[in-house]
């Protein structure tokens, strides 16, 4: 997953989205505008079919999760602080073979998914996540033949750029669209991708 979602490109999407259309709510606009530090509630949620073995072999539904909590200095779209994080182990169900006649793969340890270790600024307004993906040994089929082999257990470490979007969407009239939306109560933005389903709920500090 590689989320290249910032307040600056965010705003020119949404702008592009509203021409000829609704005008911003110039009341929202300037609740945010004079807001200096905003702590932002964030929940990540994955869902989707993927791999779970090290060399992309067999096919599992996964679930997972992550919750952050941080603060950004909106007027230098910078990280104040230290972030907190919360990691949620990955449920796996529904492992099968490419091949459906095959006997399913069988996990030998627990497959991790997502974890966040780290985050920090990038430049740019840009946040750096250094993320984790952790394979167990997999014992899978040759050939459909019954005979099972290890694929050996793997972990990944990586830097994912993590944009957080800026509060002042609230103004726009956005579309009903996966790639931004106000959600029901008006509190939270809300972004789907690559299975991921983001959740910013962003919140003016001392208040």
């Amino acid at each position: 997953m590689n989320i290249r979602l910032t307040m600056l490109a965010l705003c020119l999407s949404a702008a592009a989205f509203t021409a000829d259309a609704q005008q911003p709510d110039m009341n929202v606009m300037m609740k945010w505008s004079k807001a200096d530090l905003v702590r932002y509630h964030v929940v990540g949620v994955y869902q989707d079919r993927t791999y779970i073995a090290s060399d992309g072999s067999g096919r599992a539904d996964v679930s997972d999760r992550v919750v952050i909590d941080l603060t950004i200095k909106l007027s230098e779209m910078k990280l104040v602080g230290t972030p907190t994080i919360q990691n949620f182990k990955t449920v796996v169900s529904n492992v099968a073979d490419y091949e459906p006649k095959c006997l399913p793969p069988v996990l030998k340890g627990d497959y991790e998914h997502y974890d966040v270790l780290s985050i920090k600024d990038a430049g740019g307004a840009y946040l750096e996540m250094q993320v984790q993906t952790r394979w167990p040994v997999v014992e899978v089929v040759q050939v459909c033949t019954g005979t099972r082999k290890p694929v050996p257990a793997k972990t990944e470490t990586r830097p994912e750029e993590f944009g957080v979007i800026s509060p002042m969407m609230f103004a726009l009239p956005l579309p009903d669209s996966d790639k931004l939306r106000v959600s029901a109560d008006k509190k939270s933005l809300i972004s789907k991708k690559n299975g991921w389903t983001w959740t910013f709920t962003p919140t003016i500090a001392g208040k």
